[in-house]
C-alpha cells in the first residue's frame, strides 16, 4: 500500500490543504511518473520524510548549540528523524490499512516521551528557571518530526520557519526586555532580617519588585537562605546602585546581578 493515502480529500468545493503534500507523495509513490518502480519510490518518499525532518531539526538543534546549550544539535535532529519515524511506521508499519487502526496512537506517545524530555532541560539556577525555550524547541522538533512523518512537508515546512524566525529574531527582544527587568540574588545568614531593608532600598531608588523567591541553604554547616529578588524597569545603573547598598547594609555572604 502506498504511504500517505489517507490524507487526500476535499472540504465542500475545493481542494484541502493537504493538496500540495498529496502531489508530492503521488510523485514519489508514483515512481516519478514511472520512471522507477512505485516500491523503490514509496522507500524515496520515506528517505526524504526522514532527512527533511532531521535538517529542519537539526538547524533548530544548531542554534541552541551556538548559543552554548547542553541540547543541541545531536539532541534535536534525533528528535526530529525519530518522530517522523514513529510516525512513518504508525501509518504504515503494521500491515495492510484497517479503519479501525488509528496511527494516532504512536503519535500521541511520542508528545508525551518528548515532554519529558525536554523536562530534563529545565534547571533552576537561583536567579529564575532556565532551559524552557530548549524545552519548547526538543518539542517543536518532535511536532515537526510527526507533522513531515505523516506526509505534512508544506505544515511541518512552516512550522519550521517560524521556530526559526522565533528563535533567532525574538532572542533579541528577549535581551532587550532581560536588560529592563534585571535580577538580584543575594546569600544571607538565615536568621537575619532584611526584607524591610530591601524594600526600603528599592523604593530609594524608585525600582518596582514584581516578586521575590527565598531558598535555605546550608554552607559550611551553617544555614544560609537565599533570596532572588527579580526587578522591573530598572536600569543598569541603578541595578547596579541598589545592589551596592544592599552590600551596604545587609553585607551578604554572596550577590549577584542578572540583567
Amino acid at each position: 500500500m502506498a504511504i500517505f493515502e489517507t490524507l487526500e480529500g476535499t472540504v465542500g468545493t475545493g481542494t484541502t490543504w493537504f493538496s500540495y503534500d498529496t502531489d508530492i507523495i503521488r510523485f514519489f509513490n508514483s515512481g516519478f511518473n514511472g520512471a522507477i518502480s512505485p516500491q523503490f519510490g514509496n522507500l524515496l518518499l520515506i528517505v526524504f520524510s526522514l532527512l527533511l525532518s532531521g535538517l529542519f531539526a537539526g538547524f533548530i538543534g544548531f542554534e541552541r548549540e551556538y548559543k552554548g546549550h547542553d541540547a543541541g544539535l545531536r539532541t534535536h535532529l534525533l528528535v526530529g528523524v525519530g518522530s517522523a519515524l514513529v510516525m512513518v511506521i504508525s501509518i504504515y508499519g503494521f500491515g495492510a490499512w484497517d479503519a479501525a487502526r488509528d496511527p494516532a496512537r504512536l503519535a500521541a506517545q511520542v508528545v508525551t516521551g518528548v515532554g519529558f524530555l525536554g523536562a530534563g532541560a529545565i534547571l533552576n539556577n537561583g536567579f529564575g528557571v532556565k532551559g524552557l525555550t530548549t524545552a519548547a524547541t526538543i518539542w517543536t522538533s518532535m511536532a515537526i518530526g510527526l507533522a513531515i512523518g505523516s506526509g505534512n512537508f508544506i505544515v511541518g515546512s512552516i512550522g519550521f520557519v517560524i521556530a526559526f524566525i522565533s528563535l533567532i529574531v525574538l532572542h533579541r527582544v528577549d535581551r532587550w526586555i532581560a536588560k529592563h527587568n534585571p535580577t538580584v540574588m543575594l546569600v544571607l545568614p538565615a536568621d537575619q532580617p532584611s526584607l524591610k531593608e530591601i524594600i526600603a532600598a528599592a523604593n530609594r531608588y524608585n525600582i518596582f519588585i514584581r516578586n521575590t523567591s527565598t531558598e535555605l541553604l546550608s554552607q559550611s554547616g551553617n544555614s544560609t537562605i537565599r533570596i532572588t529578588i527579580f526587578c522591573t524597569n530598572a536600569s543598569k545603573t541603578t541595578i547596579v546602585s541598589f545592589a551596592d547598598e544592599l552590600r551596604s547594609i545587609l553585607k551578604p555572604i554572596d550577590l549577584k546581578i542578572s540583567a
